[in-house]
């Protein structure tokens, strides 16, 4: 089973802080987060956010003038363990 969720990266912490409080103005569900380890970033600290939101949070951002790094689709493989394909056959 795959899931996955969305992140987006931050050059440093400060438009980090400004993203979320963008979002939440906007009612958009937003966690900030440590960096998943498949991204890279300048700076430690990512925003999870829903994905179906990701145009609308790209042009909020570009018409406030918020600077992010990226925009990331996170796939988390559940049960891609050795044990549980071993554990499933």
């Amino acid at each position: 089973m795959q899931d996955f969720y969305c992140v987006v990266t931050f050059h440093i912490t400060q438009h980090a802080l400004i993203f979320e409080k963008l979002m939440k103005s906007k009612s958009i569900d937003i966690k900030l987060m440590p960096v998943p380890r498949q991204v890279s970033s300048s700076c430690g600290t990512a925003a999870k956010i829903p994905c179906e939101f990701e145009l609308d949070i790209l042009g909020w951002c570009e018409e406030n003038d918020v600077q992010i790094d990226s925009f990331h689709k996170i796939v988390d493989k559940k049960g891609s363990s050795w044990f549980s394909k071993h554990i499933n056959k």
